[in-house]
């Protein structure tokens, strides 16, 4: 099943296409509504049409009546909740896992952390206590609860995973040697599994092409791609084809630079000892 997030987005995607070079001004006046509306609207982040407003949209972009149902049917699949609604997500994460959730394939470079789908609860504890100190236990708990039951739904749905970690992340001694073990053990796990691909970007590579550009993670959800790029408190969310492209010859960079199978393994063996 489709996530509304997918919905939310899609139903974006195709107002702005519809409006395609036509002022959001003149749309706005035709339907009387205000035009922050259509610029919200157009905005998988922003608000979803009251349906009379849709119809009303859809009409003045003479959309054949034929045609009406598929956009309420997005209308209302992105006004369904998400699991992760249970616990109180909203804004980018709450986008986030709604796109995680419904990937078909996810690909990351992490840089200074294991990924969160890979982390153990210790790893998390331990990087909450050193970068979350004024963050309560019960709000710690939460969060710790959400990165679980995504981890339970990702491996429910076992979407090709290709993973690229940088070799500093399994060298920083998160929570020291017990719970670093732990972790390097179960992403070793992990690697059993036939969803998942691991590779390590050793020290000696130097430069390379993700230096500027920080930990990203690009989802294909089938009806769109989307970069997820995290910047210092705060992240971006680009569907551009040109900017997903760019991102996805970031990763084919690294491929080429990482290790394979064999010597990530290896890798993490090493760190493990």
């Amino acid at each position: 099943m489709k996530s509304p997030t997918v919905g939310r987005w899609q139903l974006a995607q195709e107002l702005a296409r519809l409006r395609g070079g036509r002022p959001r001004d003149r749309v706005a006046k035709a339907i009387d509504v205000a035009p922050s509306s259509i610029t919200r609207w157009e905005d998988p982040g922003g608000a979803i049409p009251r349906r009379r407003d849709l119809h009303a949209l859809l009409e003045y972009y003479e959309i054949p009546k034929e045609e009406l149902s598929r956009y309420l049917e997005l209308r209302e699949r992105a006004r369904e909740s998400g699991w992760w609604q249970r616990y109180g997500v909203k804004g980018d994460y709450g986008t986030y896992i709604g796109l995680e959730s419904d990937a078909r394939q996810i690909q990351r470079y992490d840089a200074i952390h294991v990924p969160g789908l890979f982390q153990t609860e210790g790893y998390q504890r331990a990087l909450a206590a050193g970068s979350m100190a004024d963050v309560s236990q019960d709000e710690i708990d939460r969060r710790i609860g959400v990165r679980k039951e995504r981890q339970r739904v990702w491996m429910h749905n076992c979407p090709q995973t290709w993973v690229i970690i940088d070799e500093a992340a399994v060298h920083r001694m998160v929570g020291g040697p017990e719970v670093m073990r732990a972790q390097l053990e179960h992403v070793i796990a992990l690697m059993s599994e036939p969803h998942v691909t691991v590779q390590l970007l050793p020290y000696e590579v130097g430069a390379h092409a993700a230096m500027e550009t920080g930990p990203f993670t690009v989802i294909d959800v089938g009806a769109l791609n989307v970069v997820h790029v995290e910047q210092h408190k705060s992240v971006l969310f680009r569907d551009d084809p040109n900017e997903v492209e760019e991102h996805l010859r970031v990763l084919d960079k690294l491929r080429m630079e990482a290790h394979g199978d064999a010597k990530t393994k290896a890798g993490l063996r090493s760190a493990l000892r």
